[in-house]
Parts: C-alpha cells; structure tokens; sequence
C-alpha cells in the first residue's frame, strides 16, 4: 500500500478471506508519519465478523475526532492523554472489551506481576482496589484536570476545532501552491496535516529554518516518509485556528529563507476564509 493511501476496508475483507487462520488484527487510526486517517469502523466491522480480535492504535486521534472503542468493535484500544487531549505525555489508556480479558485470562503465558501486565490492570479503575504500581500522582491528575476541561467544553466542540484548525491548514499550504501528502483530502488527518515536500528541498533544513526564524517547531517524516514530508500538529492547546495562521506563516517564511518561492500573504487568506466561514 502506498504511504499516502489509508487501508482499504475491501484489501482487509480479502486478506481475512484468504487467511481465515488471522485471530489478531491490528490497525493505526491517524497514522502520524503520513497524516492520513485509516477508517478503522469498517475495518472493525469485518474483522468482528471474521471473529478475529482487533488492537487499535488511536494515540493520536483519541480526544480530537470522533472515535470510540465501541464505535470500531475493538479489542484493545490504545490511546494517551499527551496528544489530543493536551495533558503530560506519561498515562497510557487502554478500552479493554469483555472477550479480551477473557482471552487473556485464558492464557496462562499472558503477563502477570509484570510491567507488562494489562491484567494487572483489569480494576485499577475501583477505588477500592490500589494500583499495582505506584504511578506519578502529577500525571493522574494531569489527566484528570485535562478530561475535565474536554468535557466542560464539550466532545463534539472540542473535535469540531480540531477540524477547523486542520482544514485551515490545508487551505493555506495548497494556496501557497504546495501539495499535501495524503492521496486524497478526504485522508487527511485532522490532528495533523503533512504538507509534501518541495522538489529539491531539504525538509530538515526546513524545518530547522522555521524552529530558528520563528520559534515553530514541525515535525518530519519517520521511516519510508523521513524528508518526504513536514507534519503540522493540530493537537490539544495547538488545536487553535489562530495557529493555523501562526503555523503557515512560519512555513512560508523558512521557505524563502530557503530560496524556494512562497506567499504567506495568499496562505493566510485562505486559511482566513475557512475560519471566517466557520463562524
């Protein structure tokens, strides 16, 4: 699959079909190296019907879009409260459903009085049960103040400026006659957006121009994507549409510094236009 593509739900039908064996599938909700977004619903509709369990990584779409694990059928749910959710990086949570602490209590190989134990876990939710290792209590109530302020300003608000913010973005990096990575828009993350690196550019000197000229620090690519892209982050307290605006003109910016020709005038009207729109 290509790595500005997401996942085919049918290439998944066909692969469980070929392989009736699979029992595990694993999918990455906003897979971040590339900035698209992987329908992982339908995904979990097939692989719950093929009676396989389903992992999901959404660390960071959790908290910015509309997904639940209930919403994709899964198994395992992965997600944290450093990215969308604005708090500090050191809590990992997990939706874990009946059939898996079922499977992994069935397993006497699973994990126990270990670090990586999950079913030591099972009821660290019961205030009548304690922890089975001592946590950083500044996290906890990291996570706790940073839910508190996601369900005061409401879920749905919360996803809605997420996606505001991205589109913004988007608008302003294609005015400035530059192309985005993902295949289609339709992809494209609204936690991220990565912008396709210019034709004879270095991305790391990019980005190094925008972190010196302006106190913007963008991310690259990682692996197959590494100096292919530049990822814009739209997550928790960055999830403004003011920075979209902030973002773009840096990026036109280190663009010049660059030689490479850029009009941070046409990008931030563009991106104004989506927001105005917006209300």
């Amino acid at each position: 699959m290509p790595y500005n593509e997401a996942v085919d739900p049918q290439a998944v039908a066909d692969m469980l079909k070929k392989h009736p064996e699979i029992s595990v599938v694993s999918v990455c909700h906003h897979d971040t190296p590339s900035g698209t977004i992987n329908p992982i619903n339908e995904i979990g509709a097939l692989v719950a019907a093929h009676g396989a369990y389903l992992i999901v990584d959404a660390v960071s779409s959790f908290g910015g879009m509309d997904t639940h694990p209930e919403d994709c059928r899964a198994d395992i749910y992965v997600t944290g409260p450093g990215k969308c959710l604005g708090a500090p990086p050191g809590l990992t949570l997990l939706g874990v459903s009946d059939r898996a602490w079922e499977k992994m209590k069935a397993n006497p190989a699973a994990p126990r009085a270990s670090v990586l134990s999950i079913l030591d876990w099972e009821h660290a939710w019961s205030r009548e049960k304690t922890f089975p290792s001592t946590p950083l209590l500044a996290d906890v109530n990291g996570l706790d103040a940073a839910l508190d302020l996601y369900l005061a300003e409401g879920p749905e608000k919360v996803w809605a400026r997420h996606d505001l913010t991205a589109r913004a973005t988007r608008a302003g990096i294609k005015a400035m006659g530059l192309s985005l990575w993902p295949a289609r828009e339709a992809i494209a993350s609204p936690t991220a957006t990565a912008v396709r690196t210019p034709a004879g550019l270095d991305e790391k000197a990019l980005r190094q121009a925008a972190r010196e000229r302006y106190g913007v620090v963008f991310s690259g690519g990682r692996g197959a994507t590494d100096g292919k892209l530049t990822r814009i982050g739209h997550m928790g307290p960055t999830a403004q549409p003011i920075y979209a605006v902030a973002a773009l003109t840096a990026f036109a910016g280190a663009l010049r510094a660059l030689g490479h020709e850029a009009e941070a005038g046409k990008a931030v009207e563009a991106a104004m236009d989506v927001i105005e729109a917006a209300g």
